[in-house]
Formats: C-alpha cells, structure tokens, sequence
C-alpha cells in the first residue's frame, strides 16, 4: 500500500493531475505516518527531476513546469506537519528574492517550490527587496547562494548592488550569488561577477547542488 501511495504522487505528479496527487499525499496525512512522508517527499523530487528533464529537452513548456512547482508546493504543505524538525540548521539554506524596483515573483517562486522539494530551506525575501536585505539574510543564514530574480531590465542594476555588497562580507562558508528571470542574461552575470546564470528553475538548482556537494 504505502508503494502504491509514493507511485501515485511520482505518476499523477507527471500527469499534471492535482487532485489525485493531493489525494495520495492526504492518505499519508490520515495515517500520520511521518516516515512514509519524509518517502513522500523523495517521491515528488524524482517527479520533479523529470519535469526538468522534459521542459529542458523542450517537450514541455513554461505553463507546465509552473503547473507541477504548484502542484508540488500544496503536497509539500500538505505534508509539512509530519516533516518538521525541530532543527532547521541541519538543512543547507539558500536565500531568494526579487531584486528592488521589482515585484515579479513566479519565476521565484517556481524555484522556490523545486527547491524546497529537494529539501533546501528556502528562505524567500519577497520582491522589491532592497541590498541591505539581501546582505542581513546572507549573514544570518550562511548559505549556499543568495538568489536574485529580476524580471525588468530597468531593475538589473541591483544584481549588481548585491553581488558588490556579498563580497565585501565575510563568510565562514562560501556565499555564491546566482541570477535569474527575464532581464537576466549570462552576458550580465559575467559582467557583474555574479557566480552563475540561472535561465530557469532546474539549471539554477542543478548548480546549486553542485556548490552544495562542495561545502
């Protein structure tokens, strides 16, 4: 049975079906049965792997993808009572936000749902947030990145406000900045000495994976 419930979540994950896969979850919020939803949660993560697989190869697009991010973040809600804690310093932290003067937030929260999945703690900022924010987070959680979004091109200056601002802090761990939305550019990244280009949702945690294997 408890198979059966995590094939259920993967599979209707990958139909795109929320209710059948809010379904499944809420089976294991009935029994109360935290390990099945600790299961759970590794279930939607290899759901979501694919739905990466599929939006990079082109055979899915932008609506499906924030279709499955929504679909994952009311599971994970769902189930959040049965995975608390108690110690969220045991979990590699990244920071998130939409850089000042903008207040766009899907590609933001997109990544913050794939993420979370994954089991990042996502501390999410909000839009519109200013460099002294950015820097107060990056020293009070140590993260592994600091991630800016930024959807209009009027706003990109403020990537660059940010990555000035997190280097001239010291860390005891290394803090990388990575930038992503619509204004954002690999030519800008580069420019502004960001660390890495995100052009969308699993390539930006993809690398930041990666920065979390080396800490």
């Amino acid at each position: 049975m408890s198979q059966e419930i995590l094939q259920q979540i993967r599979e209707q994950l990958l139909e795109l079906d929320l209710d059948a896969t809010v379904a499944a979850a809420r089976q294991i919020v009935d029994q109360g049965d935290k390990k099945l939803a600790k299961s759970a949660v590794e279930s939607l993560t290899q759901g979501l792997e694919i739905v990466g697989e599929r939006f990079q190869s082109g055979e899915w697009f932008l609506n499906e993808l924030v279709y499955a991010g929504e679909i994952s973040r009311e599971v994970l809600d769902l189930l959040s009572p049965l995975l608390e804690t108690g110690d969220e310093s045991t979990q590699d932290a990244i920071v998130v936000g939409t850089v000042a003067h903008d207040l766009h937030d899907l590609g933001k929260n997109i990544f913050g749902s794939f993420a979370r999945s994954a089991g990042f703690r996502v501390i999410d900022l909000g839009v519109d947030i200013p460099v002294e924010q950015f820097v107060d987070a990056a020293r009070e959680y140590q993260p592994i990145a600091v991630g800016l979004s930024c959807m209009l091109t009027p706003a990109a200056q403020g990537i660059e406000s940010v990555v000035l601002a997190i280097r001239e802090q010291e860390f005891s761990v290394p803090v990388r900045v990575i930038a992503g939305g619509a204004a954002v550019t690999q030519e800008l990244v580069t420019s502004v000495g960001a660390d890495a280009f995100a052009p969308d949702a699993v390539t930006g945690l993809n690398q930041i994976r990666a920065w979390g294997e080396q800490r």
